[in-house]
């Protein structure tokens, strides 16, 4: 069995222990593996129009898996060729993966909220002629106004209290 030292001289590190160099030829190849992808999705973007079924309900739907799908193989190679993830600890190949959930999550978060309606809330904020008019909430119609809230009067002989002491 073999030291560290000559174990890594084996391999041409020399003292780069537990540090991996990614060639230039395997750079140069990610990199027109990039540009052709790029391209790749440039065409997909023009020739969807050209195709018989574009104006299908489902379309959109498939265009935008299959733009999606290659920018996220696009992401990958990013990550695990330029950024050096394929060759990490399995520590940052977990933090890569996180990150990728927790994009997808804010993403999903964010897509949610810019989609929904904005409803006024009555005194907050000036109700705009769009937007539909809230429904009277439950208490309004059942509360009396304060006009007819009638206050019992005391009782003739009880004795009033001046203030600070107890009745």
């Amino acid at each position: 069995m073999a030291n560290a030292s000559t174990h890594n001289d084996k391999h041409g590190h020399g003292d780069h222990a537990g540090h991996h160099i990614t060639s230039i030829p395997k750079l140069f190849g990610t990199f027109l593996a990039l540009l052709i992808f790029m391209v790749l999705t440039i065409v997909w973007a023009q020739i969807t129009y050209l195709l018989p079924f574009h104006k299908a309900s489902w379309f959109p739907f498939l265009n935008n898996g299959v733009a999606l799908g290659i920018a996220v193989f696009k992401a990958v190679l990013v990550i695990n060729i330029f950024m050096g993830v394929k060759n990490g600890s399995n520590l940052l190949k977990t933090y890569a993966i996180l990150g990728f959930v927790w994009m997808s999550l804010l993403f999903f978060v964010f897509a949610d909220y810019g989609t929904r309606r904005l409803e006024p809330v009555k005194g907050w904020i000036k109700e705009s002629s769009l937007t539909m008019p809230r429904a009277p909430m439950p208490y309004e119609n059942v509360m009396p106004e304060r006009k007819d809230i009638k206050i019992p009067e005391r009782e003739k002989g009880a004795k009033k209290s001046k203030e600070g002491e107890k009745p």
